[in-house]
Parts: C-alpha cells; structure tokens; sequence
C-alpha cells in the first residue's frame, strides 16, 4: 500500500474485519525488479512535499500514518532513519488528499498476482 497502490477495497475489508494493514514498500520499491517508481516520480507528490518542505518520502509515510495503516520501512542509512520519524508534527492538507486520491493506481509488485476479485475488482 502507497499513494500509487491504495488498495481502497482491501483497507476496506480489513477495517471491517478488525485486521492491521501493513505497508510494505511503502515508497514503491523504486529501481528493485518488484518495484515501481510511480511514488518517488509523482510529480503530484514531489508538489505536496515542496509546499510542506518535506520530501516525498515523508509525505508517503504521513498518509500511510493518516490512513490508519502501519508501515515496514526500510533504510540501512541512520540519517534517513531519523528523517523517517519526521511525520508526526505536520498533516497533510484536504487538498493534498485530494490530490493523492487522483495519483494512477499501480500495483508495486511484478511478482505472481495472487487475486481476489472482491477484493482487487476494479483495483490495478
């Protein structure tokens, strides 16, 4: 789950069901084979984290952290560790969801497509 994979029917059938949601490539994986760089080249995001001085990881991670869902993130770096936690003390604006809902939708993950059509119908 990312702002370029919303999942919106999956999030859906999780919060009914009590289930957590963790986001696994949360910024698309960018340059692995199973990734995407659909998040880390929107220019949609790349404007949201302009407005807000961030940069678009941080503005990943606060929807993610809006959207109720936890989030595996990883870094080997220790300064972009500490910059990861740098979600808290700012939201996102109506707007800037507003945005983020009309990003295209990509499934991050060129792996076998495991689907569940009442789940994923209608989802990439």
């Amino acid at each position: 789950m990312n702002p370029a994979w919303h999942q919106k029917k999956l999030k859906e059938y999780c919060e009914a069901k009590g289930i957590i949601i963790t986001a696994f490539s949360p910024l698309g994986a960018k340059g692995t084979s199973w990734g995407s760089n659909e998040v880390m080249d929107s220019e949609i995001l790349k404007e949201i984290a302009e407005k807000h001085g961030k940069t678009i990881a941080l503005v990943c991670l606060r929807w993610l952290y809006e959207q109720g869902v936890t989030m595996a993130v990883k870094s080997y770096n220790k300064e972009r560790m500490k910059q990861n936690l740098e979600i808290f003390d700012w939201p996102l604006t109506k707007d800037d969801h507003e945005k983020i809902d009309k990003i295209k939708q990509v499934r991050v993950n060129n792996g076998p497509v495991v689907f569940i059509p009442n789940l994923w119908d209608g989802e990439t």
